[in-house]
């Protein structure tokens, strides 16, 4: 099985580049958001994990939106290991 790859875009106008991050620093930028299949998540997550990447601590704190669906999934998986446990 190959490992799911990311794609990422560089801009080519580094002025505009330059201002967004202003924007993103001083708070007045709308937040940066991708829409990215989960089946190509998981892998790289699962590997950082598994690695103790440090990055991972970064983002401890963000928020991440999730299918609703996903989220009752989750809450019932987690049920289930704490009985488990």
């Amino acid at each position: 099985m190959s490992k799911p790859v990311l794609k990422v875009f560089k801009s080519h106008d580094n002025n505009a580049r330059r201002e967004r991050e202003l924007d993103r620093i001083t708070g007045t930028a709308e937040p940066k958001t991708v829409a990215v299949p989960f089946g190509k998540i998981v892998p790289l997550l699962m590997d950082a994990v598994a690695h103790d990447r440090a990055w991972l601590s970064d983002f401890a704190e963000d928020t991440v939106r999730v299918d609703a669906d996903l989220y009752e999934v989750l809450l019932a998986y987690q049920q289930i290991q704490s009985r488990a446990a």
